[in-house]
């Protein structure tokens, strides 16, 4: 592009609208509070046949807007930190020199994108008072006059108010459109111009995303017509086991297309932005994973094609795509040593033969690296790559200069302050890097790099989000103030773009069925209309299959017509069914909940947990209650044992158990820590386990819980494998009565919570009976959940509270001392209503088989309302198990 082009863009979308608002006195204000959470999910039938109809002549207009100065993702156009503008300042100071202007209403964490002459962050609303929420904001670029905001509540979460805003902006320049996602999963696609909300989802309550305290919340990112989100997945079915998934929504409707992740069970959650990109001519999505892998997937169809594994915890940084090169980094423990932090070049095409075929899926990690650095902590800033040369912050604030061929390094350079958030921007022949404490403009040198200005913030402000360039202006985010930083008197221009790696065109045969919607919620009766998309081996879309080509199938709970529409049985109960489309030898397949209309009514004598709960199976597991007492009877252990052995067969889906050292996993170390023998000298040899542990085996084994059992190794190498048996059959010595219980065999979901139905629920009341165990003194905390709110039983504490957001009670939250005991079953229930726009929350918990007394045992009004919700359950089983009976959900009378 020429310089008088960029000029002239830049006069029409920056000064342009600034001359006019002077000469007619106008202004926009911001709009009127968005009302947290209601905006149902996006599955509006007439929405998607608008969208099939008008969708090429939308992209026609839209496509004509485009910027290619615009910002619409953070880490820009080419998403890997580097612009092409010039022109661009090399020095400011906080007292004005070069500040275009600075607003402290913008002041986040989050990285700004703009688009379309309007920047968008995410920012704290009146941080500190019982009104703060998260916010959507858009202001002019030019000025930094806030046009609108979109508010929401933070629920359900243990983010602290420190972390709101971790999450960026994505937007899309062919519809203008923006999405953002909120730390407590609150996911949102909002008209540029206005703010409303055109679609949303609560990925909590609906597909099980995680929100954790370390505020770990990613990035949408948008393709084609798809925009992709994803976090750690606890969900329902053949996915309650936690993995890194992603979700592709249709871009215009929300309507799901495509749910998959990478290996079950990682050990962190993830904040590693996907970077879009071409690997060896097919459309590639690369993104750092929370099982310590990176891998790259098809984005229109969610297929991996090659994973290759550098860590043992999970990456965060978001990578770095040149030429078919992979460049990652990370700073947590290397695979297969003692090590810590690691910088890796990676062969993006090393599953691909010459004929550029993918070997679907395909683990490069032993054959896919090119080099590696070991021990350079490069873990929350990602690196830029200009011109041969790898550019990346420490998290201790050093900058590193590697060469990209060889992984050689060529500089080490101090920079001011010790920790790195921020991730590099290169523009202007400049690199500007921001440790959280300074500001720095660096230029590459040929030894390194020299720093040609540094500025220190004040005690206070801090740097999280990244810097960004948008028509000839620097925007830095800081948590105190966004500053727009630009020299009025430059004479700004591009650069031409370097060319971006061609596709091939599509090919002829189908290797790939898609059928969408791939994850429903409905009620009994209620309709879903399939579309079912055929893509060829490199994840390309050949075209739509035509009706009398699919044959689809569904496992219960409804009838499927040849056209693809489902219709869920009129009487149908709390259930889970599967679509399948086959399309000569291929299938595709999406997944449907069945719940009904309330009242619901759950006392688990079936001994199972409704396949349809969202984050419940793998942390919960049924059990007989009236077994586990008798076994505790008859030997304490043989209680731990039957929990114990029934989690690992329920979890695994397998009806055999070996647990020993031999692997990483130490699951006999693991299973002695449940036990609590893991530090006794008596169970380090085989006799001794033995001795110790024989009485509660046999004791299980009689009652059924097991089939038979086995001692494997020897002293030093103690092992035990079992088996499987049927705790109901003869010999179990009990009637039998059925509950659920919370355990305490998984460290990282001791603390959790799930959901049971539609988000959009409101005015109901949610009671069980609930018991909690006790151990080394401590009992657990157990919770209900209505409408976004959470009645916990506090264990330790003794007390008795209601809350929304969990890690800031000053938000809204009321606590009661109560007194309960372990080993005691309680009633507990809770309503939620909304009178005159604000939530009443009452709770009462009294002694199972006692009268409810009249009075509650606290109450709470909260005028910043959550006005829906799915009911659910909370709890902290970290120190003890929870059971739960005779649950009921019931409209409110």
């Amino acid at each position: 592009m020429s310089f008088f082009r960029a000029a002239e863009i830049f006069l029409l979308r920056t000064l342009l609208p600034v001359m006019l608002a002077l000469a007619f006195g106008l202004s926009q204000t911001a709009n009127g509070q968005n009302k947290s959470g209601q905006n149902k999910s996006g599955q509006d039938k007439s929405d998607q046949n608008k969208s099939r109809q008008d969708k090429s002549a939308d992209d026609a207009a839209s496509s004509a807007e485009i910027d290619p100065l615009d910002w619409p993702n953070w880490r820009g156009p080419e998403q890997n930190g580097i612009s092409r503008e010039t022109g661009l300042i090399d020095h400011w100071s906080k007292e004005g020199d070069n500040v275009i202007w600075k607003s402290d209403a913008l002041g986040s964490r989050s990285t700004p994108i703009v688009m379309r002459g309007k920047l968008y962050t995410i920012c704290s609303h009146e941080p500190g008072t019982p009104r703060e929420q998260e916010k959507v904001v858009c202001a002019d670029a030019a000025t930094g006059e806030i046009l609108w905001e979109n508010r929401f509540n933070v629920f359900l979460s243990d983010v602290p108010k420190e972390r709101l805003g971790w999450s960026c902006c994505a937007g899309d320049p062919t519809t203008g459109r923006i999405y953002a996602m909120g730390v407590c999963d609150y996911f949102q696609c909002l008209d540029g111009d206005t703010g409303e909300t055109i679609w949303s989802h609560s990925l909590s309550e609906e597909y099980g995303f995680l929100s954790t305290y370390g505020g770990r919340t990613n990035v949408p990112v948008v393709f084609e017509d798809l925009v992709i989100i994803n976090a750690v997945v606890i969900g329902w079915g053949d996915m309650a086991q936690p993995a890194h998934r992603f979700v592709a929504f249709d871009k215009r409707t929300g309507v799901p297309r495509w749910f998959n992740g990478t290996r079950l069970r990682p050990t962190d959650t993830t904040y590693s932005t996907p970077v879009l990109t071409m690997l060896g001519g097919q459309a590639a999505m690369v993104f750092g994973s929370g099982d310590g892998g990176v891998w790259a997937f098809q984005p229109r169809t969610g297929r991996p094609i090659w994973s290759c594994y550098i860590s043992q915890r999970g990456l965060n940084t978001t990578p770095v795509v040149v030429d078919n090169v992979v460049y990652m980094s990370h700073s947590e423990e290397n695979i297969n040593d003692n090590t810590q932090g690691g910088l890796y070049a990676i062969d993006g095409t090393a599953n691909l033969d010459a004929g550029l075929l993918p070997n679907l899926p395909t683990d490069i990690t032993k054959h896919g690296k090119i080099w590696s650095k070991k021990q350079i902590m490069i873990g929350k800033s990602s690196p830029v790559v200009v011109d041969g040369r790898l550019y990346a912050l420490d998290d201790s604030g050093p900058l590193y200069v590697f060469d990209t061929k060889t992984g050689k390094q060529i500089a080490k350079q101090r920079l001011i302050g010790t920790i790195a958030r921020a991730s590099l921007l290169y523009a202007d022949g400049k690199i500007y890097a921001c440790t959280t404490s300074g500001w720095h403009v660096l230029e590459p040198t040929e030894k390194g790099v020299k720093i040609i200005d540094k500025i220190r913030f004040g005690q206070g402000q801090e740097v999280h989000g990244s810097p960004i360039v948008s028509h000839g202006r620097i925007y830095l985010p800081t948590t105190e103030t966004l500053y727009c930083l630009g020299d009025a008197s430059a004479k700004t221009g591009v650069a031409d773009r370097p060319d971006q790696p061609q596709r091939e065109a599509a090919g002829d045969e189908p290797s790939h069925v898609q059928l969408s919607p791939v994850e429903s919620l409905i009620s009994p009766g209620e309709r879903v209309q399939y579309t079912v998309r055929l893509y060829d081996f490199y994840g390309r879309l050949l075209r739509e299959a035509k009706a009398d080509e699919v044959t689809f199938d569904v496992d219960g709970g409804g009838k499927i017509d040849e056209q693809g529409q489902f219709t869920a049985d009129q009487d149908g109960g709390h259930l889970g069914c599967t679509v399948t489309a086959k399309v000569g030898d291929l299938t595709g397949k999406a997944r449907i909940r069945i719940v009904p209309p309330l009242p619901w009514k759950f006392d688990f004598a079936d001994q199972k947990i409704p396949v349809t709960w969202v984050g419940a199976r793998y942390r919960h597991i049924p059990l007989d209650f009236d077994l586990l007492q008798s076994l505790k009877e008859k030997e304490e252990r043989a209680g731990q044992l039957y929990i114990y052995f029934t989690s690992s067969f329920l979890n695994s889906g397998q009806n055999k158990a070996s647990y020993n050292d031999r692997t990483p996993r130490r699951t006999w170390t693991n299973f002695l820590r449940y036990l609590e023998l893991d530090q006794s000298e008596s169970v380090k040899t085989l006799a001794g386990a033995k001795k110790e542990l024989e009485p509660a085996l046999r004791a299980v084994k009689e009652a059924g819980v097991i089939a038979d059992y086995k001692w494997t190794g020897e002293d030093g190498d103690v092992g035990l494998d079992v088996s499987q048996g049927k705790p109901e059959s003869e010999g179990s010595g009990a009637e039998g009565n059925g509950v659920m219980v919370k355990i305490t065999t998984i460290p990282l979901g001791t603390r959790s919570q799930g959901w049971m139905g539609q988000p959009d629920l409101h005015d109901y009341t949610i009671q069980a009976d609930v018991r909690g165990s006790i151990s080394h003194g401590k009992q657990p905390d157990i919770g209900v959940i209505a409408q976004r709110y959470t009645l916990s039983l506090m264990g330790v504490e003794q007390q008795l509270q209601i809350r929304s957001w969990t890690s800031e009670l000053n938000r809204f939250s009321k606590t009661v001392p109560f007194k309960w005991n372990y080993d005691t079953w309680y009633t507990i229930k809770f309503q939620a209503s909304t009178e005159e726009g604000k939530a009443v929350l009452k709770g009462k918990v009294w002694p199972r088989g006692e009268d409810e007394p009249e009075d509650w045992s606290i109450e709470a009004v909260d005028e910043v309302a959550n006005l829906i919700g799915s009911p659910g359950l909370f709890g902290n089983a970290q120190d003890a198990e929870i059971f739960i009976d005779n649950l009921s959900v019931t409209e409110n009378r």
